[in-house]
């Protein structure tokens, strides 16, 4: 029981992370501005990862394999929102000439 319950949580994070992946790329399609399409893409491209890192604790078979991506999933969630900070940063000081 505990095993199918262990399954059912791997595929349904998988399947969360397939769909923050597809809605961010969607987005980068759908939206025209610069800065939404930054917002969407920051969005889709921390949220994926994230629910990933998640999938890889649950998988871990000991724990200094969960401590690793626990350090790895903490960069990461430092890092990521902090290099769209300074690319949406850059876009509004260069005016908005970006991507255009």
């Amino acid at each position: 029981m505990v095993e199918i319950l262990w399954t059912i949580g791997v595929i349904l994070l998988t399947v969360v992370g397939g769909v923050f992946t597809l809605l961010g790329a969607l987005g980068l399609h759908r939206f025209k501005d610069p800065y939404v399409r930054l917002q969407v893409s920051s969005l889709g491209s921390t949220t994926a990862p994230f629910t990933y890192f998640l999938l890889a604790l649950l998988l871990a078979e000991d724990w200094q394999s969960r401590l690793r991506v626990l350090i790895i999933l903490l960069f990461f969630l430092v890092s990521s929102p902090t290099t769209t900070h300074i690319i949406g940063r850059y876009a509004w000081k260069s005016e908005g000439k970006i991507g255009r």
